[in-house]
């Protein structure tokens, strides 16, 4: 390492906790008084950058907090045992909050706590239900700040942070926020960062700190038997391919063929479909075609970058979807076709007979190579799927002197379990204090995790995008010279994804110039103005709960959606629960179901709506359903006299009205107005109510009782408490019924009343 390594001084910042560095204080110090994304590679230090700013943030604000934002639990927990290395602040007030502790557990911490790491998702959440506000953050930062973009979390909770706090500032964190200027403004648009801050080896800040990292492209050429499979594959894509191009839609031939253009013809069809009130049947047989050459095309990919295992796998998955009734009829077609299985047998032969990539050879072989330099070396492989890196641990158990681990995420594919967070720690600190000494991961080893160094990286597969490819790279040369290998398959998508990163990268500085110019602070700074005019600072959106404020109680699965966000924008009240019955409650006599275009479609087909719709009948007197989106009829194969007669079901059999919208902004517009007239106009109570309640007999009592206008959970709780049997409810005076605390001589008239009321079909007995 090259350049002086003495200890920061720096208010807050714990005493030899980190060696100084000059471009590090240098984009601190100025971080600290403008919000600024960050661009800097992975290894040179961003988190110790943001904790720089944090310190400095808490320092001429003690009183505040600081929050930071990563996208998953791991890298939460590691920003927290980070700031608590780092930061002079006791280890108690230093906090990661995620989806595992629960709503009221976040709530307590909040209040308690000084410095918070969460993910975004559970901050939105708790923002949502307004469990606590953003008025005393003094500093939040956003680690993978790329994401910034679209429905992601963070550009609610910049909306939201700027409109709320009392002393703002943002600070977004990134190793490539993208190859293009409009994606970087739009990020620090979203992000309400008002400068850019680039660093690169080549700075003389910066250039002191850097090591050597050496990069070897390696072509690896397809054996016959792999090109057998895939010239089987592109015959039968053909064969899909040709009716699409028959009636009329352009596409390429089948070497060139990209997911991307079936998917842009998919929508052109449907567009088609939905033009007609009877579509043609021919148009139906294009749609399953389309969905059939989609999954040929990510076969031809698979056995051309992957292997012969992973592609058997990745068949035996389409298999499960088949059995567990999740497929599309395009994928049952495929996999009945005579061609398809003849190229499975011949599949499964190869697999049987121990065939493989050749890419696993040259694995071997540089994986030996290393070792045989230094037996110490630790050695990082990337693969983007699972199965692959399933393959990859197996073949390379073979070298005696190889300490293998795989390394991936959370969520559990079939028969394959996903790594805990507490695994996904252990197999890091194992890989850490040598126990393995080879580590295979699939994307969650490139997205900011602390991987100790690498000796060697190893990109067994192209990425097709800048941001994983920088991921990746960074994982050598932070602390000692590197070295990277890169596997391409020649004639594969590897090719093409490598060339197309090249050319981004090639374009990165330029978009990172031009994001860097006072053009964007202008605008950004006429943005912020604009903001701040329309919805001046601690005004809207904080948790005060007041008569004439429109409350809503909304499924705990619904709160991560647009629709909740839009509904928080409306300044709505929102409890969190989990719901058996419906999406949205807006009173005791209205519940929402809300479906998405798509997702109707797929409970329509599996069965769901009917049930979930009769339930909303019986436990609601006025149930709605909305369906969301801008086309429902083409949107699967599915004829649309079927479509129509289940909406006509739904509308005179089971009696639940259709509303419909196009996005979730009309969704929550709809929503607020329905909660408006039943809780402002209409004064009837929120609560939820159960079609058949299973509980304690207690329950049932309590729920009869909350049936009543006016009476509550609470309230009918303490009426049982006082008179103790329904009879001896029923049977009381309305003076008596008044005794009990929060029944009133309204109340208690209606009890009365409805008690005695005739009902309007009841015929008397001649």
């Amino acid at each position: 390492m090259k350049g002086e390594m003495k200890a920061i001084d720096w208010p807050l910042i714990r005493e030899g906790a980190i060696g100084f560095r000059e471009y590090q204080v240098n984009l601190a110090k100025t971080a600290a008084e403008r919000s600024s994304l960050i661009v800097l590679s992975t290894g040179l230090g961003k988190t110790v950058i943001a904790a720089l700013v944090a310190a400095a943030r808490l320092d001429r604000h003690p009183d505040s907090k600081v929050v930071f934002l990563a996208p998953s639990r791991p890298l939460a927990d590691q920003q927290a045992r980070a700031l608590r290395r780092i930061l002079a602040v006791d280890d108690t007030r230093i906090v990661c909050l995620t989806g595992h502790d629960g709503p009221e557990n976040r709530k307590t911490a909040w209040h308690t706590s000084k410095v918070i790491a969460m993910t975004p998702q559970s901050l939105q959440n708790d923002l949502v239900q307004r469990s606590y506000d953003l008025t005393e953050v003094s500093l939040i930062v956003y680690d993978e700040a790329h994401r910034g973009v679209g429905d992601y979390a963070y550009t609610f909770i910049a909306e939201i942070y700027e409109k709320q706090a009392s002393n703002p500032l943002s600070l977004g964190l990134t190793a490539s926020p993208g190859h293009k200027t409009e994606h970087i403004r739009t990020v620090c648009a979203n992000l309400r960062l008002e400068q850019v801050e680039i660093r690169t080896e080549k700075d003389p800040d910066v250039r002191k700190y850097i090591v050597a990292i050496s990069s070897d492209i390696r072509y690896i050429n397809l054996t016959s038997e792999i090109e057998v499979l895939r010239d089987m594959l592109y015959s039968l894509l053909d064969t899909y391919t040709r009716p699409v191009i028959d009636h009329g839609y352009s596409l390429p031939s089948g070497r060139r063929l990209s997911k991307k253009e079936i998917l842009a013809t998919q929508i052109k069809v449907r567009k088609e479909i939905g033009s007609h009130t009877k579509p043609p049947p021919k148009l139906f047989y294009l749609i399953k075609n389309l969905t059939a050459a989609l999954r040929i095309v990510h076969l031809i990919e698979f056995i051309g970058t992957q292997g012969l295992a992973p592609t058997h796998r990745y068949i035996e998955g389409m298999y499960e979807e088949i059995r567990n009734k999740r497929s599309s009829k395009g994928v049952q077609d495929l996999v009945s076709r005579p061609e398809f299985t003849q190229f499975e047998n011949l599949l499964q032969a190869l697999v049987t007979k121990g065939y493989r990539h050749p890419k696993l050879d040259a694995l071997l072989e540089l994986v030996r190579e290393q070792l045989s330099m230094d037996l110490d070396s630790r050695i990082l492989i990337f693969t983007r799927f699972r199965d692959t890196a399933a393959e990859v641990s197996e073949t390379l158990n073979q070298l005696d002197e190889v300490r293998i681990s795989r390394f991936v995420g959370q969520s559990t594919k079939g028969a394959d379990k996903g790594f805990s967070q507490k695994k996904q720690i252990e197999v890091l600190d194992g890989f850490r204090n040598n126990e393995f000494n080879v580590l295979v991961a699939t994307q969650v080893g490139e997205e900011g995790l602390d991987i100790p160094e690498c000796n060697l990286v190893v990109f067994y597969d192209c990425v097709p995008s800048v941001v994983p490819y920088i991921q990746r790279r960074g994982r050598t040369g932070r602390h000692a010279p590197g070295r990277v290998v890169i596997f391409v398959a020649k004639g594969t998508h590897d090719e093409f994804y490598h060339w197309s990163v090249i050319r981004k990268l090639k374009k990165m500085p330029s978009a990172l110039k031009d994001a860097e110019s006072k053009e964007i602070q202008s605008s950004l700074d006429q943005f912020e103005s604009e903001k701040k005019e329309s919805t001046p600072k601690g005004e809207p959106l904080t948790p005060r709960y007041s008569d004439d404020k429109v409350k809503l109680i909304v499924d705990s699965r619904e709160l991560p959606t647009a629709v909740a966000r839009e509904l928080t924008r409306l300044d709505v009240v929102i409890s969190g629960e989990s719901l058996d019955i419906g999406d949205y409650v807006a009173s005791e006599d209205v519940a929402i179901e809300r479906k998405e275009s798509n997702d109707f479609i797929q409970s329509l087909i599996d069965g769901r709506l009917f049930t979930q719709l009769s339930a909303l009948r019986s436990a609601y007197r006025r149930p709605v359903l909305i369906i969301e989106g801008e086309q429902i009829i083409g949107l699967r194969a599915v004829n649309p006299a079927s479509i129509y007669g289940a909406l006509a079901s739904i509308a005179i059999r089971i009696q639940v009205p259709i509303i419909w919208t196009r996005n979730a902004e009309e969704t929550a517009n709809v929503i607020y107005r329905i909660a408006r007239m039943e809780q402002i106009d209409a004064k009837r109570p929120l609560r939820t109510r159960a079609g058949d309640r299973k509980g304690s007999d207690a329950e049932v009592l309590e729920y009869i009782l909350s049936g009543f206008p006016g009476v509550d959970t609470v309230t009918s709780r303490s009426i049982l408490a006082e008179f103790g049997t329904l009879e001896r409810v029923f049977n009381a005076s309305k003076k008596d019924l008044q005794k009990v605390k929060g029944v009133g001589p309204k109340i208690a008239g209606r009890i009365k009343r409805l008690l005695k009321t005739i009902h309007p079909e009841y015929q008397k007995e001649t």
